[in-house]
């Protein structure tokens, strides 16, 4: 793309500006915001001041570029980290500053009609990114901010003058007693750095290195990779003090010049070098999952046989209504919304599916409009934290998407995870389903200053939300630049959505690699694809997580995750499968490999340090200084000014918690595997967390995992009865085998039920995962399942008392949740016959291999089934709370169906295919009590571990 760099003169733009040449874009222009007048008073929220007076010649003289400034007319007026403007409403709107940025890019834009992006150099501001963000999507503009949260401050110091060759010197001070005007200004920002002053200031007065504090200011004299025609020199210049405070001075600019270069010889040299970010990328990925995958030891166990017979089944069309949660604190889950209609549109399927999708968003305006009335403002979709989105294919994504964002609009808006479950998947061969997640208020709370000031425009549930000072209603992470630090996301949505300050609902993260937005792939050939992209997956979900609030995030505070595998990932596996041709899927190969690099990734936290890009942690873990003068979170002097009041405030004579067994530690996780993923990814990671601050105050743990089982009768009529009682296609061959009758009706069978709980704090939030496998007895295979009959409503109800009744801890009698505190039931079925086919030579690279994926059921019936269950105990629970003549008697649990290729849980323990059996039915369940969690947070938080945010 060809790119408008956004320059101060100082090294941050201009270093920025060369990461965005060195990812492959074209520098148009530069662009500059300069004062009015230069001067200590003239103090900008937005924009760096100082040195103004050397930035044209910077640019046409040195760097060689067409240069456009504009001076800064507006000032600071909306100073709120979330920057909205309406033309109609808000006239002040035009004398932000930030509006002298949209005037002067505007500009640009008219002679520049092909630049497509803005590169700016914010490194942790994010009232400097979100604006800049702002301007650009009004523009239509991308912006590239390739320092944004890159690494530790010091790091990216070390980048900018080591990588980048840059020599700044310092213009502006504001750090006393550190920096002093007389003293500093002038100096080279090198000699600082190497004479080790710089990391003097940060150890004895917190000083950030890299000046993100406002410390310091420099402008680039040169930069041989980017100034190719010669670099400035300062001839006359003069130094400025604050007359209310003589530690803060600026340098003014009396004289300057440019020395010309020589010979662009070198210099071309130097700018071509070390353009392999992507491929350090990709070694570094790559080296972690082959030593992640070198203690893997997998065990040819019995295959799964997925026979591809064409089993005749009736798409229904009928009417699937919604369904809609409430919970205590204005939480609510809408679930399963469809079309009433499948759209029978012929030829266009992208477009049918639109149609399909407007008909949803139709619907869900309808349902929103109905809760919660007389709330002012009313709810709306800017209240909705996070959207599943299902489709059939995944080339819908990209129509659905221009309507999916004047629904939910750009600014704050919900995460989102987005499948494609195949073509005749969805109920009478609908192509979109999708559900949400709501919270009262919450879209009005973000768009707030802060205060409630007794407003009238607020009505009373946000004016309480806005009066808790002890946690936030909702966060949203929404980070729109292109970066080193995580993905943008593929669409209008967030990377993370915090409630209550206490869970983390995040998106859906692929294996991209966030400065090139392309997917990672492997350098040597014994690393899959799929494998370096479900490594990358962790890691950018890490680097999100790193960049919330409220002291950041860790991959080990998740409660429940899921991993998604495509199709492609298994045409990866069969093309190596090492047979000519097959019928059998190496599933129980997918499954091994993947938890083993997931159990790498979650056990180090995918190699992301948390805390050290913020400077509140140590940036490596061989620190000279003691281990033990770090906590947990590796912060030093738990975040304390030093030794002595840690050790006093943290009162570190109390009993240390017991260590927690890997049985209590390790994260469970539902993988499953779907025809496509968005962006061709064949990995994907999505899950749902306790925030750091949530973590810190109360307990993480998991409960033990529960197994009971459902005994099945054997029956010659067993096609029959498997119609009657599954009622949906289970993908195995329903046909008796000739040799069922001479085997032994004694035979007996049974289906396990498996449960694992992971929850934080006591009846606060929980997320249990169930599966449901058939396990043969006395010789059978797997292949005899259909000769079994079990009730399914008996198995799901007993599935979702396994969920609920095992969350506990291991020294609890009961669970401390119930049926009334089910957000969410998510239920996974094979809904394919699926086999593969591998022809030619042995050798990966030059056989063909395909999956061929035939569609069997919809899982309508199995909807119907699991909607008695919930709608059975849920007036049980009611009746047997006394709850009488109440609206929540109809209140059930909000229920998805989802119809997948194949699943699998993850253990804490390796087992064979022959222990696992034959998975059947997977159920994640999402249990909470946020009034309960706010409560259980405000006892506990600033108390245990005595730390305040």
């Amino acid at each position: 793309m060809k790119f408008i760099a956004l320059v101060s003169g100082g090294k941050d733009s201009i270093y920025s500006a060369l990461q965005a040449i060195e990812n492959g874009h074209e520098l148009a222009c530069c662009a500059h915001l300069a004062p009015r007048q230069q001067n200590l008073e003239e103090e900008s929220y937005m924009y760096q001041t100082a040195g103004s007076e050397a930035v044209r010649m910077q640019v046409e003289e040195c760097i060689g570029v067409p240069f456009y400034v504009r001076e800064i007319h507006g000032r600071s007026k909306n100073t709120s980290l979330v920057y909205d403007t309406n033309d109609d409403d808000d006239k002040d709107a035009v004398s932000d500053e930030v509006e002298d940025l949209f005037l002067l890019l505007q500009q640009i834009q008219r002679d520049h009609p092909d630049v497509s992006a803005v590169s700016s150099g914010a490194i942790l501001s994010t009232y400097q990114r979100t604006r800049i963000e702002h301007v650009c999507a009004r523009l239509n503009l991308t912006s590239l901010s390739y320092l944004w949260r890159m690494s530790s401050q010091r790091t990216v110091l070390n980048a900018i003058l080591d990588d980048g060759q840059i020599d700044a010197v310092l213009v502006r001070v504001a750090c006393p007693p550190g920096l002093m005007p007389y003293r500093h200004l002038g100096k080279y920002l090198r000699e600082l750095r190497d004479r080790g002053i710089l990391d003097q200031l940060k150890d004895r007065w917190g000083m950030h290195p890299a000046g993100e504090g406002g410390e310091y200011e420099t402008l680039v004299l040169d930069c041989p990779k980017l100034f190719k025609h010669g670099k400035l020199v300062l001839e006359e210049t003069e130094v400025v003090c604050d007359e209310s405070d003589d530690g803060v001075g600026i340098l003014k600019i009396i004289k300057c010049s440019v020395q010309k270069k020589n010979s662009l010889k070198d210099e071309n040299a130097k700018c071509a070098s070390e353009h392999a970010g992507g491929t350090t990328c990709q070694s570094e990925v790559t080296e972690q999952v082959q030593r992640a995958k070198s203690a893997l030891s997998i065990v040819a166990g019995e295959k799964i046989s997925l026979p591809a017979d064409i089993i005749s089944n009736h798409m229904h069309q009928l009417m699937h209504l919604p369904n809609v949660r409430m919970m205590k604190g204005g939480l609510c889950h809408v679930s399963a919304l469809l079309s009433p209609i499948a759209c029978n549109q012929q030829g266009d399927e992208a477009q049918a599916a639109v149609v399909e999708f407007l008909s949803i968003r139709q619907m869900l305006q309808t349902i929103i409009s109905r809760l919660f009335q007389g709330d002012q403002p009313q709810t709306s979709p800017q209240d909705i934290l996070y959207v599943h989105l299902y489709l059939s294919q995944i080339s819908h994504f990209a129509k659905i998407n221009q309507h999916y964002q004047q629904f939910f609009g750009t600014q704050l808006p919900p995460s989102r995870s987005c499948v494609a479950v195949g073509k005749g998947a969805l109920p009478g061969g609908r192509r979109v389903m999708m559900d949400c997640i709501l919270q009262r208020g919450s879209g009005g709370y973000l768009r707030s200053d802060g205060n409630s000031g007794g407003s009238e425009e607020c009505d009373t549930f946000l004016e309480k939300a806005l009066q808790n000072k002890h946690h936030s209603l909702r966060k949203t992470l929404h980070v729109q630049s292109i970066s080193h630090w995580a993905p943008v996301c593929i669409g209008p949505y967030s990377q993370a959505n915090t409630l209550r300050s206490s869970l983390v609902f995040l998106a859906g993260m692929m294996g991209l690699v966030p400065q090139s937005m392309t997917l990672i792939q492997p350098d040597t050939p014994d690393v899959a694809g799929w494998e370096v992209q479900l490594y990358q997956s962790w890691k950018n979900a890490a680097a999100v997580l790193d960049g919330l609030d409220d002291g950041g995030g860790k991959l080990e505070d998740c409660l429940g995750g899921l991993v998604y595998f495509s199709a492609g990932a298994l045409r990866t596996l069969v093309a190596t499968n090492g047979e000519d041709e097959s019928t059998d899927f190496p599933w129980h190969k997918l499954w091994k490999t993947a938890q083993c690099i997931c159990n790498d990734a979650l056990s180090a936290n995918a190699g992301v340090l948390m805390g050290s890009v913020d400077g509140v942690a140590a940036e490596k873990a061989s620190d000279n200084m003691d281990p033990t003068l770090y906590d947990e979170d590796g912060v030093l002097y738990g975040g304390y000014e030093d030794e002595d009041t840690w050790r006093e405030m943290s009162d570190t004579t109390a009993t240390p918690s017991p260590k927690t067994t890997p049985e209590e530690s390790y994260v469970p996780l539902l993988m499953v595997c779907l025809p496509e993923l968005p962006a061709n990814a064949e990995a994907e990671v999505e899950l749902i967390l306790a925030s750091r601050r949530a973590a810190s105050c109360l307990t993480i743990c998991n409960s033990r995992i529960m197994r009971s089982t459902v005994q099945c009768s054997y029956g010659a009529e067993s096609t029959a009865s498997l119609g009657r009682d599954i009622l949906w296609d289970t993908g195995y061959d329903h046909a008796i085998p000739p040799s069922a009758n001479k085997k032994n009706h004694t035979a007996s069978s049974c289906i396990e039920i498996s449960s694992v709980s992971r929850f934080v704090g006591l009846g606060c939030a929980c997320a249990s995962t169930v599966m449901a496998t058939w396990k043969p007895r006395e010789g059978l295979s797997s292949e005899d399942v259909e000769m079994f009959n079990f009730n399914i409503e008996d198995v799901l109800s007993r599935m979702l008392d396994s969920s609920i009744n095992n969350a506990k801890g291991k020294d609890e009698l009961s669970s401390l949740f119930t049926i009334g505190d089910v957000l969410n039931v998510r239920v996974y079925y094979k809904a394919a016959a699926s086999f593969s086919q591998r022809k030619g030579n042995v050798n990966a690279s030059t056989a063909s291999s395909s999956v061929e994926i035939e569609m069997l059921d919809d899982g309508t019936m199995l909807r119907t089934h699991l909607h008695s269950v919930l709608q059975l105990k849920s007036r049980h629970f009611h009746s047997s709370t006394n709850i009488i003549n109440d609206d929540r008697s109809a209140n059930i649990p909000a229920y998805t169906v989802v119809p997948v290729l194949g699943m699998n849980l993850s253990n804490e323990k390796e087992t064979s295919m022959e222990e696992t059996g034959t998975p059947l039915i997977a159920m994640q369940v999402t249990l909470a009590d946020m009034t309960r969690m706010e409560t259980e947070m405000w006892v506990r938080h600033n108390r245990q571990y005595k730390y305040d945010n």
